[in-house]
């Protein structure tokens, strides 16, 4: 842990240069929580004396202050680096960072957050981000311990907060087939505004029979996603990877890649990735995002989903068309 401490008595510049290539400045404190290793009565402000679980980490931070939590990875075994949840962990407080120390992949980042087996009734949101202006980065959620079997729908990351950004995180739900309910998510955005960075969202290793969405956008503006993989494995051909009912303004789909996985058992290609956009304040903009696995863009033809490319080609499966849902 020595070699993670600088100049800073925090950290903060080590950990900055990391991540971004640039000193993160922040007026507040920066706290560490380590799983494997810590304890919630050391007093968290150093690598050395890490709190155990975010929990103590948050109820210590200070709202609009830019805190920063870091999440340490100490292993490639998830056991011994994940923050284990016995119920939902809501991060409540405006402005407080979370930043997973790892090696920054995409799948399966070692600095995780995840549900105890013995956790039986948590439902609509394991992740809770209800405040605004927070940093997630580098951070993987995981709901899929075997004997749970909630009663509703078990969402991994529930975001209700506004203007939100989530960077290089994985976002897993329905990890189990006991919490393949009809309502099932591995993302619910219900906040405003908010921002999704190279992040990998969904779960291709357990089939989802009964779950009609991988993500799900509420009646909001402005959500962007970026750069993120969407993935999935389903035995629906009425399966969407992103539902919504009123959005405003736009959801926007830019270098993303939407995929469901094939040729595995039981799996189906769906004939549409998106919901039908008949009530959109707006439109629903694919920018350079391939289709994979679904029949198409949408079941049918949309002038709401508005779909751009930079070649020749068609849509599914090269993510190259004109300006609406083409069949």
């Amino acid at each position: 842990m020595d070699s993670l401490v600088t100049n800073f008595p925090n950290g903060v510049s080590s950990f900055g240069q990391v991540l971004y290539g640039s000193g993160i400045v922040t007026q507040g404190n920066v706290w560490f929580v380590a799983p494997g290793t810590g304890s919630d009565v050391n007093d968290g402000k150093t690598a050395r004396t890490p709190f155990a679980t975010l929990a103590k980490a948050l109820d210590s931070a200070t709202a609009n202050q830019n805190d920063i939590v870091y999440l340490l990875a100490q292993s490639n075994t998830a056991a011994d680096t994940t923050d284990y949840q016995s119920t939902a962990l809501d991060w409540n407080k405006d402005g407080v960072h979370l930043i997973g120390i790892n090696n920054g992949v995409q799948i399966g980042q070692r600095s995780r957050i995840s549900n105890l087996s013995t956790a039986t009734a948590i439902v609509d949101g394991l992740f809770i981000v209800s405040a605004d202006n927070c940093l997630i980065a580098n951070i993987e959620v995981f709901q899929g311990q075997g004997g749970t079997n909630p009663t509703g729908a078990s969402i991994a990351v529930k975001v209700s907060g506004q203007r939100n950004r989530f960077y290089n995180c994985q976002i897993s739900g329905i990890g189990h087939s006991e919490l393949d309910d009809a309502t099932s998510r591995s993302l619910s955005v219900t906040g405003a505004e908010n921002y999704f960075e190279k992040c990998y969202i969904g779960l291709d290793t357990v089939i989802r029979a009964t779950a009609t969405a991988e993500v799900t956008v509420g009646d909001i503006a402005r959500t962007i996603f970026d750069g993120c993989f969407f993935n999935t494995y389903t035995s629906l051909s009425t399966f969407k990877m992103v539902t919504y009912s009123a959005p405003d303004r736009f959801i926007l789909f830019k270098n993303c890649v939407i995929n469901a996985v094939l040729n595995i058992t039981s799996a189906v290609a769906p004939t549409g990735a998106l919901a039908a956009a008949t009530s959109v304040n707006g439109t629903i903009l694919v920018v350079n995002s391939p289709v994979i696995g679904f029949a198409d863009v949408a079941t049918a033809d949309d002038t709401k989903i508005l779909v751009y490319g930079t070649g020749n080609g068609t849509l599914v499966g090269l993510g190259l068309a004109g300006t609406v849902d083409v069949a």
